[in-house]
């Protein structure tokens, strides 16, 4: 861990646990620790997890090896011991610590993978712990999908941060790591895992074009279940007589709670298969009934085509007629108008006769009264003494023979 002495870590003296989403290894790592414990925290960093825990009640004992780190964490802890796990014995270091109480739990948080003999610091680790207590670890995935591509494509750079982090001696697959717990004597019993998408992008691994990969290759790549894991969450227990005898005990109650649940589940599913027979059945028949539903609608509804293709024959041969009578009734409108004004033509010359009549009418009044006083006068003159003697006159020269004129 000699890399790690110029390492700096963040600080993150404010975070809470709140603040944690459910893909955190730190959020993982408190639920795995649950409340009032004695934990040891290896690699311990700047104390922000130390400080999560010691706001459940922890007692915390931090190992670090970045003395400067180490100053600010002892503001979280109970106590910080400086040291170099791959130099130092365990029960050397802590022998003070462990005489007076082992721990519940040794955290290793992203530790491991730094340590050139893991191996030898998990073995020592077990003489630590009380006989219930147990390892929690986050461990980086080698094979995230995004390291996997980048070696296809011979890349294999190491980073500040994340997976290929430049201070890593160790890499780890879920393999690896459950064969890294089995070989230092532990039984592992849970195994969570953070997320981060392969094509990500995040300085915690490497940027990849899904386009420069053929589709075979990415498909079979994304298909595999750790693909897209980012780090692994592990809970051991110390392999001994008491808890092999613990977890077979554990394991053989849970197979008879299983055996049971199945009968039970079993006795369940007969039931729901019967309900399910009659239920079929039910559906069966109504589906019967709806599909002669359906054939009856059909029928009707091939009718009611009909009707409407025959309907819609009709309407365009009313529609035909309606646009001959619309044409018809225009060229009457034209018609009628044409008429009007004929109409007017000969009410004016009506009107006009009716004035020429009148006046006509005046004049044949003034000219009867003319020859009414015409009459008045030849009658005067006919009882006149001068027209009788006109008259015998005449008689007189016809008389005569002599030419009346």
């Amino acid at each position: 861990m000699n890399a790690d002495l110029e390492k700096d870590y963040p600080s993150l003296v404010n975070l809470l646990e709140t603040d944690l989403d459910n893909n955190s290894s730190l959020k993982k790592m408190l639920s795995l620790v649950g409340r009032n414990k004695r934990v040891i925290d290896f690699g311990c960093a700047t104390g922000y997890l130390a400080r999560l825990l010691t706001n459940r009640g922890c007692e915390v004992i931090g190992v670090e090896v970045n003395s400067k780190a180490a100053k600010i964490a002892k503001n979280y802890c109970d106590e910080v011991i400086v040291a170099d796990l791959d130099f130092v014995s365990l029960n050397d270091i802590l022998s003070e610590q462990i005489s007076k109480q082992k721990f519940d739990i040794a955290i290793f948080g992203d530790i491991l993978e730094h340590l050139r003999n893991p191996w030898k610091v998990l073995q020592e680790t077990r003489n630590i712990l009380k006989p219930q207590g147990y390892v929690i670890a986050s461990i980086p995935n080698i094979a995230h999908g995004a390291i996997r591509l980048a070696l296809l494509q011979g890349n294999f750079e190491y980073k500040p941060l994340g997976i290929l982090d430049n201070t890593h001696l160790r890499f780890f697959t879920r393999e690896t790591v459950e064969q890294l717990f089995d070989d230092s004597g532990y039984l592992i019993d849970v195994i969570e895992r953070t997320k981060l998408p392969i094509y990500s992008n995040s300085d915690l691994i490497p940027a990849i074009d899904k386009n420069n990969f053929d589709k075979n290759i990415t498909n079979d790549i994304e298909q595999d279940e750790d693909a897209d894991t980012l780090q692994f969450v592990v809970r051991g227990y110390p392999v001994s007589l008491e808890n092999k005898y613990a977890n077979l005990h554990k394991q053989y109650f849970e197979v008879v709670e299983q055996l049971n649940n199945s009968e039970t589940k079993l006795e369940n599913l007969q039931v729901e298969y019967q309900n399910s027979k009659v239920q079929i059945q039910t559906q069966s028949t109504e589906f019967e009934q709806t599909l002669n539903k359906l054939q009856q609608s059909e029928i009707l509804l091939k009718e009611e085509k009909n009707n409407l293709q025959q309907t819609q024959i009709e309407f365009k041969k009313v529609k035909n007629r309606l646009e001959e009578y619309q044409i018809l009734l225009e060229e009457t409108q034209i018609q009628l108008n044409h008429k009007q004004s004929q109409l007017e033509q000969e009410k004016k010359q009506l009107q006009q006769v009716q004035q020429q009549w009148e006046d006509n009418q005046n004049q044949l009044q003034q000219a009867h009264s003319g020859w009414e006083h015409c009459q008045q006068i030849i009658k005067a003159m006919e009882t006149s003494k001068f027209w009788k003697l006109r008259g015998a006159w005449l008689k007189f020269k016809h008389s005569l023979g002599l030419k009346v004129g």
